[in-house]
C-alpha cells in the first residue's frame, strides 16, 4: 500500500487551483456516459497522475478535493455538482433556519454543508465523522466556507460508548469505510471512540432534531435505533433520512422499526429512504 498523503490544511483556499488536464481527465473518469470499467482504468491509469487537492466551488459552497482517495470528491471534480442529487432534493423542503440537523457519516461534508448554504447559516449543525483523516477534510471545508452552524465531531455513533475498529480497502474510496467490513475488502484500520447518539446529543443540550441524515456503510441499525426508546422521545427526529444500500449488513430492520413507531415513508430514492415523523411538515409538492 502506498505512503498516504500528507493533506494540506494550512494554505488558503484558492491556492490549489485545478488545471485544464487535470479536470479533462477527471472528467472522463466520472463520465456516467462511459462504462465504469473503462472509469477505473482511466482513473488508475491517468487520473491517478492528479491526486489533487483541488480547490473547487461549486452549489454555493467550496471544498478541497482529493478524487483519487474519495468519491465524493471526484463527484465535485469531474461532474461538476454534489453526489446525492435525488436525496438532497428529498430533504430540500424540509431545510429552514433554525432548524437541527444531524449529520452522522458526514465523511467530507456535502451534506452539512448543503443544509448550511440552504439555511443561510442559521441552523444547529452536528456533523460526525469518525475517520481522522476525513474529519480533517470536514472540518477543513466547513472552516473555509465561514460557516459558523457547522460542528465537525470526530467520533462515530454506536450503542454504547467504546473503541472500535474502522476498515477500508486503503484505496480509492475512504467514504465507505466502515465498522462490519467485508472481510475481502478490509485491508487497513483505523481506531476510533465510539458514543450513543442520545448521549451526545445530550451532552450538547439538544432537545430535539428536526433532520437527521445517516450513512454508514451497514452499521445504521446499531446507531440510530438506541435512540428511538420511549426514554429518549423528545429527541427522536422528524425526519430520517437512511442509506439502505448495506442494510443486509443491519441486525434489525430500521425502517420497519421507524414504521412501527409511526413513521411513514416521505421518499425513496433506491438508495436513500426519507421517513417522517406524524409531527412533521408535509413536503412541499
Amino acid at each position: 500500500m502506498k505512503k498516504e498523503r500528507k493533506l494540506d490544511l494550512i494554505s488558503e483556499f484558492g491556492k490549489r487551483e485545478i488545471g485544464i488536464v487535470p479536470r479533462l481527465i477527471w472528467t472522463l473518469a466520472t463520465h456516467k456516459n462511459i462504462a465504469r470499467s473503462y472509469r477505473k482504468i482511466i482513473r488508475k491509469k491517468l487520473a491517478s497522475r492528479f491526486p489533487g487537492p483541488f480547490d473547487i466551488e461549486i452549489e454555493g459552497v467550496q471544498i478541497r478535493a482529493y478524487p483519487l482517495e474519495n468519491y465524493c470528491d471526484r463527484t465535485a471534480v469531474g461532474r461538476g455538482h454534489l453526489p446525492e442529487i435525488p436525496e438532497r432534493a428529498l430533504i430540500k423542503p424540509l431545510l429552514k433556519p433554525g432548524m437541527i440537523f444531524v449529520d452522522v457519516g458526514a465523511n467530507i461534508g456535502t451534506y452539512s454543508l448543503f443544509v448550511a448554504r440552504n439555511c443561510g447559516d442559521k441552523a444547529r449543525i452536528l456533523s460526525f465523522e469518525p475517520h481522522p483523516r476525513t474529519y480533517a477534510k470536514l472540518s477543513f471545508n466547513s472552516k473555509t466556507n465561514g460557516f459558523s452552524s457547522i460542528e465537525a465531531i470526530n467520533l462515530g455513533v454506536g450503542q454504547e460508548k467504546s473503541r472500535m475498529r474502522l476498515y477500508s480497502n486503503g484505496g480509492t474510496n475512504i467514504g465507505t469505510a466502515t465498522i462490519v467490513p467485508d472481510p475481502s475488502s478490509a485491508k487497513v484500520f483505523v481506531d476510533i471512540k465510539i458514543v450513543p447518539l442520545a448521549d451526545a446529543l445530550k451532552s450538547r443540550l439538544i432537545n430535539h432534531v428536526d433532520l437527521l441524515k445517516i450513512d454508514i456503510e451497514g452499521f445504521e441499525d446499531r446507531a440510530l435505533l438506541p435512540l428511538m426508546t420511549p426514554e429518549n422521545k423528545s429527541l427522536w427526529p422528524k425526519a430520517v433520512l437512511i442509506e439502505t444500500v448495506l442494510k443486509e449488513h443491519w441486525q434489525e430492520d430500521c425502517v420497519e422499526h421507524l414504521k412501527s413507531l409511526g413513521y411513514t415513508i416521505g421518499g425513496n430514492t433506491g438508495e436513500n429512504v426519507l421517513l417522517l415523523h406524524p409531527m412533521t411538515e408535509k413536503l412541499e409538492s
